[in-house]
């Protein structure tokens, strides 16, 4: 079905993207390729679909797709009209961050309606195409509350409901050839196994051919029959999946050094000693009471009344300095509600937020893409964290600190430094975003599916880093994840939400070891 030789893709003023790429793909089967951040595994996929940045250049390559009718087709050299008749139809993909995917502007019920009128011409009215949506909300695991999403838009849904609805998209007009980037990133470890089986269900009945992006180790297990492995825009292993993760984590053969966890980098400043000392010397960093947060339901028509919906239902918890607490539950059950609340970006219905003296909070974004300025340098988005926290000093001493929090996550600033947000991996967008939360020295952290996007040997080195930073400097750690092995092996606590509402609660190894309420068990059964 396709046939990829010598695909080469360069940047200007910067060595191949992608360098003398070459893969072959049969009908039916399912290729993994797998890569540390930045190893150009998305900017293949783009260029499979003539979705390449502007100022993204193809060099040298070709990439030969048979359709289900007609000649073979060079994927590199087609027109905008020709790409309009494969996309959605023989090609589809589903993008890595879907914030920036979806319409801000449009609610996701227009982005589905738009949709099937073009990919499925053969539902001429609008309830047939209705129905089609519905009927695809359903297999992609989003049963109930449909009138409320479709009136939603992409902001006001949680961040796994925007990627199944991304995966729904993608799939409306039965693709021959599904590109899949991080599909299930976002994902509670439940519906990324519904996921991952109505995948495979839908590849045996359509004979769909699958491309599966991801640097988990456990869905490419259960993702791909044959896997491609890249480094720095090169493949350097090919061959069968289930022979090439026997080495596991050492399938990625990195050479990335270690992040020292030598704590944040510090001014030569007694203010931040000061501030160190206090958040180390306060017991309770944190104190949530009985919080209840709601929306406005979207109104069917102009006169309506809006109704709230409760997202999150008499939530009470602590978290005391130092400590590591994990939020555990599936996509919309209030998780990043309750970060959104607690970090000032929403207003709660009901209860109480208590912060400790002279206490900070950041929030480390889902989606870091939308959560950086376009327009600006990554250095600058530091330093204007650094502005405000430290102000009047010198424009070079903002410079090199910034530097040293972006060398902290792994991003050596004389290379990374002077880059914008697109020109960047999503990997690389999520550690600026771990830097810039850092820069501002908070008291707690909150962060919100913060590694979900890393590889596997760049995630630890982040992991060791936020845990030297909660034991030498007293932050305490708010953390939102589906990754319930990371949370066995990290937290010192987990709470377990299920529909707003706390279900469960304690030592994080012990619950997992021996979950009591259905939830837990069933997150726990599913990530087994």
């Amino acid at each position: 079905m396709l046939k990829v030789s010598g695909l080469t893709i360069s940047f200007p003023d910067q060595p191949p993207a992608v360098n003398d790429l070459s893969f072959e793909l049969e009908a039916g089967h399912r290729l993994g390729l797998l890569g540390l951040s930045g190893s150009g595994k998305s900017l293949t996929a783009l260029a499979l679909l003539g979705l390449l940045p502007p100022t993204a250049r193809i060099d040298a390559g070709e990439a030969w797709y048979q359709p289900q009718d007609g000649a073979p087709l060079d994927l590199l050299r087609l027109n905008g009209k020709e790409w309009r008749k494969l996309r959605g139809r023989e090609i589809s993909l589903v993008f890595q961050e879907p914030l920036t995917a979806l319409n801000p502007v449009q609610t996701t019920g227009d982005q589905l309606l738009e949709a099937a009128r073009y990919l499925c011409p053969e539902l001429t009215t609008a309830a047939a195409r209705l129905q089609h949506i519905n009927e695809w909300l359903r297999r992609v695991e989003l049963p109930d509350d449909q009138e409320r999403i479709l009136l939603s838009y992409p902001h006001q849904l949680s961040g796994g409901q925007r990627q199944r609805l991304l995966i729904a998209l993608a799939l409306l007009g039965a693709p021959r050839l599904l590109i899949a980037d991080e599909p299930t990133t976002a994902l509670d470890t439940i519906t990324e196994a519904g996921i991952l089986r109505l995948l495979e269900k839908l590849r045996t009945e359509l004979g769909m051919t699958t491309i599966f992006i991801t640097h988990d180790l456990n869905v490419m297990a259960r993702s791909a029959d044959d896997l491609l492995v890249m480094k720095a825009g090169q493949a350097v292993r090919q061959g069968p999946a289930e022979e090439l993760l026997k080495a596991g984590e050492n399938v990625f053969n990195s050479e990335i050094s270690p992040i020292s966890p030598t704590g944040a980098p510090h001014f030569a400043d007694n203010n931040h000693a000061d501030d160190a000392e206090s958040s180390q010397e306060t017991t309770e960093a944190l104190s949530v009471n009985h919080l209840t947060i709601s929306y406005p339901v979207p109104k069917t028509y102009p006169w309506s009344s809006p109704l709230p919906k409760s997202v999150v239902n008499d939530v009470s918890f602590s978290l005391q300095a130092g400590e590591w607490l994990a939020i555990v539950g599936p996509s919309g059950c209030g998780k990043t509600s309750i970060a959104r609340c607690l970090s000032g970006l929403l207003p709660a219905t009901e209860g109480s937020v208590e912060l400790g003296s002279r206490g900070s909070i950041q929030l480390v974004f889902q989606d870091p893409f939308s959560s950086l300025n376009p327009a600006h340098t990554i250095r600058r988005a530091i330093m204007e964290v650094l502005r405000i926290r430290l102000p009047g000093k010198k424009k070079a001493t903002y410079e090199q600190e910034a530097g040293r929090f972006l060398d902290q996550v792994g991003l050596p600033a004389d290379v990374f430094a002077e880059r914008r947000p697109q020109a960047l991996s999503g990997g690389q967008r999520q550690r600026v975003a771990i830097a810039r939360a850092l820069a501002a020295n908070p008291t707690v952290l909150i962060a919100d599916e913060a590694v979900s996007a890393l590889d596997v040997p760049l995630r630890k080195d982040i992991l060791d880093l936020l845990d030297t930073l909660r034991r030498e400097q007293g932050i305490a750690l708010l953390f939102i994840t589906h990754d319930l092995k990371l949370v066995a092996d990290r937290a010192d606590r987990v709470i377990i939400m299920e529909d707003g509402r706390i279900v469960e609660q304690g030592a994080a190894k012990a619950i997992f070891a021996a979950p009591a309420s259905p939830m837990g068990k069933r997150l726990v059964a599913a990530g087994a």
